[in-house]
Order: structure tokens, then C-alpha cells, then sequence
């Protein structure tokens, strides 16, 4: 059984995209959601750790709108 590979894409490469902030600990609660709700492919990064006075500066990036909308109904007004 071969597994499909990781592939590296350059950011543009997805149209959609979403900048949130997440208290210390919290960002594993976000990725682990991605892991399960989404349906299309998905990627994160980060623009600023968190710290136990900052919030971390992450960007998600969807393929599909579907994944989009229900990634902005549960993340976006959050920043716990």
C-alpha cells in the first residue's frame, strides 16, 4: 500500500485563505479540526508563534469554498 505523498505548493496556489490568531496551546484544536471537517486540500502557516502574553499569527489556505465557509463559521471570530 503506497500512501499519496506530502506535496509543497506555494501559497497562491490555493484560492482561498484565512489569517487567524490563537492563544498558546490553542492552535492543535484548529489543526485538528482541518483534519477531520475538512473535505479538499488544506495547508497552514506561521507568521508569529505565540507566546503566554501574544497571540500566535496563523494562515489556513482551503481549495475548497466548501472547506472555506465552514473554516471562517468556526475560526474566524475567535482568538482564544
Amino acid at each position: 500500500m503506497q500512501l499519496d505523498a506530502y506535496q509543497i505548493r506555494n501559497k497562491d496556489s490555493f484560492p482561498y485563505s484565512k489569517e487567524i490568531t490563537k492563544s498558546f496551546g490553542l492552535l492543535d484544536e484548529v489543526i485538528s479540526w482541518c483534519k477531520t471537517e475538512t473535505t479538499g486540500d488544506w495547508r497552514w502557516q506561521l507568521i508569529q508563534p505565540s507566546s503566554d502574553i501574544v497571540p500566535g499569527r496563523y494562515v489556513f489556505y482551503f481549495d475548497s469554498d466548501r472547506d472555506y465557509c465552514a473554516f471562517l463559521m468556526k475560526w474566524s471570530n475567535t482568538s482564544h
